[in-house]
């Protein structure tokens, strides 16, 4: 499992290198205000290396009992959707124009935060700032929780961030798919949000009954002492 972590993570840091002056052209873009005003369509590199990006997080979650593959790829179909329409093909613009038919929209937030750096002026809008900040809680917590966890070497894991929620790094993936849908809703992933939050729910319920049968009364001492997600 060493192995093909260091393989998976070798393999998407060469890709993100290889797109990486595209990447950072396209961010420019994104948050330099050009982009408000047009819908962004056909950028499957950008799209790719976002999916890759946020799938690897994937590899962090280390369940505490046998891994439950509905669920992650319930997750990982909501990540390619997201970012399939985010850059790709905008179904929900098309949707809407295709049923509504043309609408006149401004694209200028009207609460954003601008500022210049190096020469290019900013445009961040407070949803992107909203849901990104959400976003951001969300990997750290994936992050923070795996490395607790990998560290614990099977015991029950009840320090640390784990003090505050009996399972972090679900919270976190609920957290980054949240994030996600304040700064970009679409209709397929607003459809499949209830859905991964059900899934992880039932997850969670799963393996503290796992968790219960390992070690007994210290895990319900442990469940009564500290809340299962916030």
């Amino acid at each position: 499992m060493k192995t093909y972590r260091i393989i998976l993570f070798t393999l998407i840091g060469a890709i993100t290198l290889l797109f990486l002056p595209s990447i950072v052209g396209h961010a420019i873009w994104l948050i330099g205000g050009t982009a408000l005003s047009g819908i962004v369509a056909g950028r499957w590199d950008i799209a790719a290396v976002n999916i890759l990006f946020f799938l690897l997080f994937l590899v962090l979650l280390k369940y505490k009992q046998r891994v439950n593959w509905r669920s992650r790829n319930i997750y990982a179909a909501f990540i390619i959707a997201l970012f399939a329409e985010m850059y790709g093909f905008p179904l929900t613009a098309f949707f809407f124009a295709r049923y509504l038919g043309p609408v006149s929209v401004d694209y200028t937030p009207r609460y954003a935060l601008s500022f210049n750096f190096m020469g290019v002026d900013f445009i961040l809008p407070s949803m992107m700032i909203f849901g990104g900040t959400l976003t951001v809680i969300g990997l750290i917590l994936i992050i923070v929780g795996w490395a607790h966890v990998y560290k614990s070497c099977g015991a029950l894991s009840s320090s640390g961030i784990y003090k505050f929620s009996r399972h972090p790094q679900y919270l976190g993936i609920l957290l980054v798919a949240l994030g996600w849908i304040i700064h970009w809703p679409t209709i397929l992933t607003l459809i499949m949000f209830p859905i991964i939050v059900v899934t992880y729910f039932k997850l969670a319920r799963r393996e503290e009954a796992h968790l219960e049968e390992k070690f007994g009364e210290e895990f319900l001492k442990y469940k009564r002492n500290t809340p299962m997600f916030l």
